[in-house]
């Protein structure tokens, strides 16, 4: 296990992005293992009952219900795909609330020279901490509603594809774009959901330092770019005490990517916003890095989303 330098809430937040980035290479292993295997499947049916003439070709992928058979079984395999994504995701979750939360309070406590009173959570106590409070968006009814949409799509494109008389190589691409959408998905659900069990993580941590008599305070820190949203820029740089809500949007949440409210989906899923939290003003950084119009880091005066782009503006 390493052992990560740990000077500053960014040192944190780094480090543990960089387990969630490793977490998500075995998603991305098992849609293309997928994705290789029912290729495969086509190939193979192909192989032995195409004709020339399209209506052969389908009634013979008909027969003894052979074509059928082998929707069920790519539905069969989507399913247990979906159980592992589901326990992947899961495991990111647990490991990047805990990390954030121990490494939280290792920094107030070097910060603060005080030696803090407190229970290291069990696996019960992350999952329900981390459990999404909003039934429909949880994460086995998104992802059940994922895997059924890529199974209507992939049977579709395979059963239109043959009675139509398309060859294996259309259908092929298909199934190739139908698998990538259901990856992509995957992967916007693990980053959302490890990123809101971080988040959480450093509200509860914050919350152990205030019950331990430390006087905290939560600034939001919005991402320096053109594509942090709307509704995110007016928060930059708005301080409130630990235990209150922000506001955006008629959605009330005590940090990025904790939202409940009618529009809380479109204000959590890809928030890339921050919480500092500080004992005092003068430990907010005086520094932070922004993205250049080329893409590229450099380091700025710290300044709120409304002063950096009155910034970008004026260089132009």
């Amino acid at each position: 296990m390493t052992n990560p330098k740990i000077t500053n809430q960014n040192d944190i937040d780094e480090y543990i992005e960089g387990l969630i980035s490793k977490a998500e290479k075995p998603i991305e292993q098992l849609f293309a293992n997928r994705l290789k295997e029912i290729k495969q499947i086509i190939a193979d049916m192909f192989e032995k009952y195409q004709n020339d003439d399209a209506y052969v070709t389908w009634t013979e992928f008909n027969k003894y219900n052979r074509l059928n058979k082998e929707l069920t079984r790519i539905g069969t395999m989507l399913t247990d795909d979906y159980r592992q994504v589901a326990k992947m995701i899961q495991k990111s979750q647990e490991d990047a609330y805990i990390e954030k939360f121990l490494m939280s309070l290792y920094l107030y406590e070097m910060a603060s020279q005080t030696s803090m009173q407190f229970d290291v959570p069990s696996k019960e106590v992350i999952k329900s901490a981390i459990e999404q409070p909003i039934e429909f968006i949880r994460l086995m009814p998104t992802l059940q509603k994922h895997r059924d949409e890529v199974l209507k799509k992939i049977r579709m494109h395979i059963t239109q594809g043959i009675m139509s008389g398309e060859g294996y190589s259309k259908i092929a691409k298909a199934i190739r774009d139908d698998v990538g959408m259901s990856k992509a998905q995957s992967l916007r659900v693990a980053r959302t959901e490890a990123g809101r069990a971080m988040s959480q993580a450093g509200l509860d941590s914050a919350m152990v330092a205030k019950d331990n008599g430390l006087k905290m305070k939560k600034r939001w820190h919005a991402t320096k770019d053109t594509r942090t949203r709307d509704t995110h820029r007016h928060l930059d740089g708005e301080s409130v005490e630990i235990d209150q809500n922000f506001k955006s949007s008629g959605c009330v949440g005590q940090a990025p990517k904790l939202f409940i409210g009618v529009n809380s989906a479109k204000e959590n899923i890809n928030c890339r916003c921050k919480l500092l939290y500080y004992i005092d003003e003068n430990e907010l950084p005086t520094v932070m890095r922004a993205r250049k119009d080329d893409g590229k880091n450099e380091v700025i005066p710290f300044m709120t989303y409304r002063e950096w782009e009155k910034h970008k503006r004026k260089k132009k």
